[in-house]
């Protein structure tokens, strides 16, 4: 099968909406999402290529402008490829021009929060590192102070912190509600400051903390890969690698969607 891969633009919203949608559209995509993401973003200019065939668009992966300690870098997102065509061939063509992008920009290193199996594929195939997995921690008192001179956290401005969650206070806390459980959780997406679960009236919430962080899967409970490829050849920042350098907080990747307690 003959594809291009070329970076996408707005006239493509429609068909990457499409493409998202298959399965069901198990996310909720729309064009309003799109937009969302893709022109309401506030950090700066999104970058997405496409894969695109006679047929339409058959595969994307996305790049979200962001900050992490000092570094003016991306955190990748929103990979998916048709079901009909899954395989290599698409994706590499993906991440060789996500490749290129970051090399021909000097952009020093790109982040992403996918699942395990993409996480395998891209470690295995793409030259990237997981420095750990992020697992739930359920505390009734959590201060983000104790890991401010980690030298890699994500740093956000006003604009991003309301289009992330709306009109909301700090601390962000999310209801979820599990199908297999009648008991919601209730999980810390964000806070800059010290958050016990007394004041907001819970007896406990889960958040990402540092002292959940793993070398590998849990092989019961979910934790979350959070992955790394460094471009800057002779990097000479912080390790990248080391798990006691960073700090992650729930709210930094997409999957948790903010929802009113």
């Amino acid at each position: 099968m003959k594809f291009q891969i070329r970076r996408g633009s707005e006239k493509d919203a429609e068909g990457i909406v499409r493409l998202f949608s298959e399965g069901g559209n198990p996310h909720g995509w729309n064009m309003q999402k799109w937009q969302h993401y893709y022109q309401e973003y506030p950090e700066g200019e999104t970058v997405f290529f496409v894969a695109e065939s006679e047929h339409g668009i058959i595969g994307h992966y996305g790049l979200f402008p962001v900050t992490i300690g000092e570094y003016k870098v991306y955190m990748g997102a929103h990979a998916y490829v048709t079901e009909s065509v899954r395989g290599l061939a698409v994706i590499s063509r993906l991440m060789k021009s996500l490749d290129e992008f970051c090399i021909d920009n000097g952009i020093p290193f790109i982040v992403g929060f996918a699942n395990q199996r993409f996480t395998t594929v891209k470690t295995t195939l793409f030259r990237w590192k997981t420095p750990f997995f992020a697992s739930f921690v359920t505390t009734d008192d959590f201060d983000p102070e104790e890991f401010i001179d980690r030298p890699f956290s994500f740093n956000y401005s006003d604009n991003w912190l309301k289009w992330r969650f709306g009109e909301v206070d700090q601390p962000v806390i999310s209801k979820y509600q599990n199908k297999e459980s009648a008991t919601p959780v209730f999980q810390l997406l964000y806070t800059e400051s010290r958050v016990t679960a007394a004041e907001h009236g819970l007896s406990k919430f889960e958040c990402w903390s540092p002292s959940g962080y793993q070398k590998g899967p849990d092989k019961e409970t979910f934790s979350q890969p959070f992955s790394v490829k460094i471009y800057e050849k002779q990097w000479a920042g912080p390790d990248l690698l080391n798990p006691e350098n960073w700090h992650i907080q729930m709210g930094d990747s997409d999957t948790f969607i903010f929802k009113a307690k």
